[in-house]
């Protein structure tokens, strides 16, 4: 599939890593919303608490588990991730 006049590529290792870092930093800013939520009262604890877990299960569950099917090398290096770009 072309875009914008170029021939699509597979991913090399600069983009497959940079995507794993932006879908772990997203998935660190969920968690951190989360836990702001929790301090809520009920209505709005209700309100967002279900939609923040279902974005967070399809991030790694979905996304991130995909990524790391295709390029098993990832899920390696992801396990040292502690929030910060490395």
């Amino acid at each position: 599939m072309a875009i914008c006049g170029e021939e699509s590529k597979a991913m090399d290792a600069t983009q497959t890593t940079e995507i794993r870092t932006l879908l772990l930093e997203a998935a660190d800013a969920i968690d951190r919303a989360n836990a702001i939520v929790s301090t809520l009262d009920s209505d709005d604890r209700a309100l967002l608490a279900t939609p923040l877990d279902e974005i967070s299960s399809a991030l790694h569950f979905e996304v991130l588990q995909k990524l790391y099917l295709r390029y098993p090398g990832l899920a390696e290096e992801s396990q040292g991730w502690n929030g910060t770009k490395g």
